[in-house]
Formats: structure tokens, sequence, C-alpha cells
């Protein structure tokens, strides 16, 4: 797969076949995440792994946090109300949920750099998932404050993302983007 194909191609996955990930092809998934450019080469990122007991307490703490934000929200449709409550039974049975973290920052450049090297170790592990035919759903859910706590990190230290990952059962669709005409600003 070229790296066009995997940039046009790739999409956000939220249901997966239960098939393992074998620990070789996540491995190499992983591993494209510490390519991910960083200031200095300081590559703040760690990767933590969900075993069962942790991604069970990640699940029951997001259910909760669904259930009080965008479930009992009148305004969002039934549809996507049911497809969050069948997300919510098992992360879509992704076999894999893993959160990339970021050490708390000791300067004003880190307070900068670190959330954005994480982040850009996120895209290079997506990016390469993707080659592998595995799917993945980048989670804002490690802002919660319980997704901290159940992760174990030290104090000051945030969560970049939560990647759910496994084979997809269901593609969906690209959804539209924004031209780029539209976003690019020439300055003088």
């Amino acid at each position: 797969m070229e790296l066009k194909d995997a940039i046009f191609g790739r999409r956000t996955v939220r249901s997966f076949k239960p098939e393992a990930i074998l620990d070789e092809v996540l491995n190499e998934i992983l591993e494209a995440g510490t390519w991910a450019p960083s200031h200095g080469n300081n590559q703040p990122w760690e990767f933590l792994l969900a075993g069962p007991q942790t991604r069970e307490r990640l699940l029951e703490a997001y259910r909760k946090a669904m259930e009080a934000g965008p479930l009992a929200n009148p305004e969002l449709p039934e549809e996507r109300k049911q497809n969050l409550r069948k997300f919510c039974v098992n992360f879509g049975n992704a076999p894999i949920v893993l959160a990339v973290s970021y050490p708390p920052a000791t300067t004003e450049l880190d307070k900068y750099d670190f959330p954005l090297s994480a982040a850009a170790a996120i895209q290079n592990i997506l990016l390469m998932a993707w080659e592998k035919n595995v799917a993945g759903l980048w989670l804002s859910f490690g802002a919660n404050p319980a997704a901290k706590s159940i992760f174990n990190l030290p104090e000051n230290s945030q969560i970049a993302g939560i990647l759910v990952m496994g084979y997809p059962e269901i593609v969906p669709t690209a959804q539209t983007r924004s031209r780029v005409e539209a976003k690019l600003h020439r300055l003088p």
C-alpha cells in the first residue's frame, strides 16, 4: 500500500471482528508511532495496552460518560445513539484498547510539543494499522479524569488519545472533507 492510499483510504471504524491482532503486527504498528516527529527527538509518548481488568474499568467509565453526555442529548439523532450504545457494549469488539500518553511538561516548549508529538505518534499508528488491514478509532475519552486514573498515570501526565483497534467488520464510506482551497491562507 502506498502512503497516499493509507492517508486517503483510512477510515474510522466502530465495529470490529473479534479476531486477535498478533503481537508481531501490533509491535510493527506501534513501531511506526515511535517514528513520529518530536522536538529534539525527545519522543515523549508512552503506549499503554489495556489488559482485561483495565479494559473493563475503562469501558464502564466510558459507558457512564456517554450516558451522561451524548446519550442524554435529546438533539442527537436516535440512529447515532443506537450506534453509540452498540459501541459501548465492548468497544465495538475491538481486541486492542491502547492509550497514548505523555509526561508532565517541564518547560514551556514541552507544554506545546508533548501533546503534538503524541498526536503525531497516534497518526502514524493509525496509518500503519490501516496498511496492515487493522482499523482504529481515536477516542478523546482520554481527557476524562476517570481514564487517567484507570491507566494509573503519574500526576500531571496526560492521555493524548485512546485507540481501539482491530480488523474491521464494517468499513464506512468516506466522509466529505473540506477542500484545501477553503483551508489555505496565503500570506504576503
